[in-house]
């Protein structure tokens, strides 16, 4: 009858509703708490309330499906009165099994707080408002203020009508951030696309610039990988260590060649003045042969001899010292020749930096491609051997899952650090994901590369990674791969990555050939 006379409610008057749902409210449902009917109530009044005719029409709804439910007899304890002034009702013909003689010290029956206790947990929200909500509202600057009176009413909040009034305040303000925050989540996503566009755009620009081409290189791999504070503060670190090793550098480079620009231009007003020395020698001497031609004077004929093996001598001391001079500017230009190489080279050190993985010190997505280039193009002309390998850590989410991501970090870089032991200096090891590493081994035939592997294998088994002095296993499934004649890097790779997937289905901590 309930229901019935519940169905003529949601299309009649307001206080036939109100009655109903006061009437649905006091009864006890199976399955339906007071809890549960207030805060239906709550979300119809929050989402409707702007449009009376939807909002009796809700409200209706939720009252029909109160009535429906079967009811029930006696008091649940989580249905205790919440109003102030009510008294907490007993609980009759309770089973003697579970009533217990209580001492003064036990705690108070459910549903009583002390108001010591319950200040505490007031102060508490308002503490949690103010410290773990505000601090993160920068880009909500308009919802500062409101969380700052949230805070303030949850500490001054006194019996359970302001709280109630509170909550409800509360789940509108989470309801609007909620939404304001998938807004800032579009946002980030457009800015992080923004971002990629502008960064590949620049790596096009600098090809040729192998100091800069590496950083772009790493922002192109942070922006392409799962991103958190972390990986952005270790990137930026390295940055700044580059950065400052690069400012270093290229001014000392700068001072080089301005010197070596100096020099060459010393050098080749010397020229022009051994030029104009000369030219002068040779109207002396002409001078001397037609006054020695016209003289008749043997004493004039022994002056004009004697003026020119003067002038010859001096000739000859200014030729010897342009001579010097420029052996000597000669050997101050290579000098700068070699200081510059050496600057470059170190520079171009520098920036190598930038292509390592900011975690493992192995190189990243970048520094694999390059060494890739270099490796491909040389087993072509030697017509030597390349084997690949692709490793992955073996249930590395569940590493995660039991000690944390910390502890995931380093053994990563343990892998990395027994892996790089067992390699040759000529081998090459990079991150390819986020547990996933691949090496490059050069003169090597497949055979070989699943003997490398073993040996892997062997010593993870004799160096434990130690997390809070427990012994942690570090396993991996690899597949090795042998380049063929015109392979590309990313066929070599898809092939050796396959046998993975065999390796882990085969039971994983293997090595299979593909």
């Amino acid at each position: 009858m309930a229901g019935a006379d519940n169905k003529s409610t949601a299309k009649g008057s307001w206080s036939d509703l109100i009655k109903e749902l006061l009437k649905q409210w006091e009864l006890k449902h199976s399955g339906i708490t007071a809890k549960r009917k207030r805060e239906g109530v709550e979300k119809v009044l929050i989402n409707f309330a702007a449009d009376p005719a939807v909002l009796q029409e809700k409200l209706g709804s939720l009252v029909k499906s109160w009535s429906e439910a079967p009811q029930q007899s006696g008091i649940e304890m989580n249905e205790m009165p919440l109003i102030e002034g009510e008294s907490v009702p007993e609980i009759s013909k309770a089973p003697a099994d579970a009533v217990k003689s209580r001492k003064s010290n036990e705690v108070a029956p459910l549903g009583v707080i002390s108001e010591d206790a319950q200040s505490q947990l007031q102060d508490l929200l308002s503490q949690s408002l103010m410290l773990g909500v505000i601090p993160r509202l920068k880009q909500f600057p308009e919802f500062v203020a409101e969380v700052d009176k949230l805070a303030e009413r949850a500490r001054l909040a006194r019996g359970v009508a302001d709280l109630r009034t509170l909550s409800k305040d509360l789940k509108q303000f989470w309801f609007k951030l909620e939404l304001s925050g998938e807004s800032d989540e579009s946002v980030l996503a457009g800015l992080l696309k923004l971002l990629q566009l502008l960064v590949d755009n620049i790596g096009e620009l600098v090809t040729d610039d192998q100091w800069l081409s590496g950083q772009v290189a790493v922002i192109q791999n942070i922006i392409g990988s799962p991103m958190n504070a972390r990986v952005l503060f270790e990137a930026e670190r390295s940055f700044k260590e580059v950065i400052f090793k690069q400012g270093a550098l290229k001014h000392s480079l700068n001072d080089a060649k301005t010197t070596l620009k100096n020099m060459i231009a010393t050098f080749i007003d010397r020229l022009g003045e051994l030029s104009d020395s000369t030219g002068g020698y040779h109207d002396k001497i002409g001078n001397y042969a037609v006054q020695i031609g016209q003289t008749e004077d043997i004493h004039q004929l022994n002056k004009n001899l004697e003026g020119l093996l003067v002038d010859t001598k001096g000739m000859q001391l200014d030729i010897q010292r342009s001579r010097d001079d420029l052996i000597a500017t000669r050997q101050r230009v290579e000098d700068a020749e070699q200081k510059i190489l050496k600057l470059e080279n170190a520079l171009e050190q520098a920036s190598e930096l930038a292509r390592e993985d900011q975690l493992t010190g192995a190189l990243n997505r970048r520094g694999m491609e390059d060494a890739f280039d270099q490796e491909l193009a040389r087993a072509e002309r030697k017509k030597s051997s390349l084997s690949v390998v692709v490793l992955d850590v073996d249930h590395f989410k569940r590493v995660n899952d039991i000690y944390g991501h910390q502890a995931g970090d380093e053994a990563l870089i343990h892998l990395v650090r027994v892996v790089k032991e067992v390699l040759r200096p000529t081998d090459v090891i990079a991150r390819y994901g986020g547990e996933e590493f691949v090496i490059i081994l050069p003169d090597t035939p497949v055979t070989e590369a699943v003997s490398v592997m073993t040996r892997v294998q062997r010593d993870l088994t004799k160096k434990f990674f130690m997390q809070n002095n427990e012994r942690v296993l570090i396993t991996f499934s690899a597949g090795v791969a042998e380049l063929t004649f015109g392979e590309s890097s990313e066929a070599l790779i898809a092939r050796a990555d396959q046998a993975v997937y065999q390796a882990k289905a085969a039971g994983r901590n293997r090595v299979i050939i593909g």
